[in-house]
């Protein structure tokens, strides 16, 4: 969590669940609440079967997951930062402020460009014009951008 102290940014870890719940936990209306957690279950399936299936991911599915507990229900909230295969990893995410360590955010960057450039080179391979390799490069383009500005940073 970041805390402004006149000109300085002072970044202060959460240091338990109940710190992180209280942090980030928002109520939403019942109906809302009813989709997220439907969304978040689906979201926890995927992630699971990462545990057992090699080169799924595990926590890339338990993100969003959190997230939408965290709009919706509370006790799963603080299930997922708890879990045994994938809790510590939410914890590490959630409790320094929902930041990426700087060779995370790298490799992220490495895997959109490698699978961009695939991508850019199957649709030549296919006879597309133009169109779609102009479009998987402006995605691209916003992916890299994203990545670098809007994902916070820890060291």
């Amino acid at each position: 969590m970041a805390t402004t102290l006149g000109e300085h940014v002072v970044t202060v870890a959460l240091t338990s669940v109940d710190a992180i719940i209280e942090q980030y936990s928002r109520k939403s209306t019942p109906m809302k609440r009813r989709l997220y957690v439907s969304l978040g279950l689906i979201f926890i399936v995927c992630a699971i079967i990462g545990v057992w299936i090699p080169g799924w991911p595990t926590v890339s599915w338990a993100v969003p997951a959190a997230y939408l507990f965290s709009l919706s229900n509370e006790k799963l909230f603080r299930w997922t930062l708890t879990n045994r295969w994938f809790g510590s990893a939410l914890f590490d995410y959630y409790s320094t402020g929902k930041t990426l360590p700087k060779h995370v955010k790298t490799w992220i960057i490495v895997f959109i460009t490698i699978m961009s450039t695939i991508s850019i080179w199957i649709t030549d391979l296919t006879g597309d014009p133009g169109y779609g390799q102009a479009f998987i490069a402006i995605v691209w383009l916003i992916g890299v951008w994203f990545i670098n500005s809007k994902v916070k940073t820890r060291t």
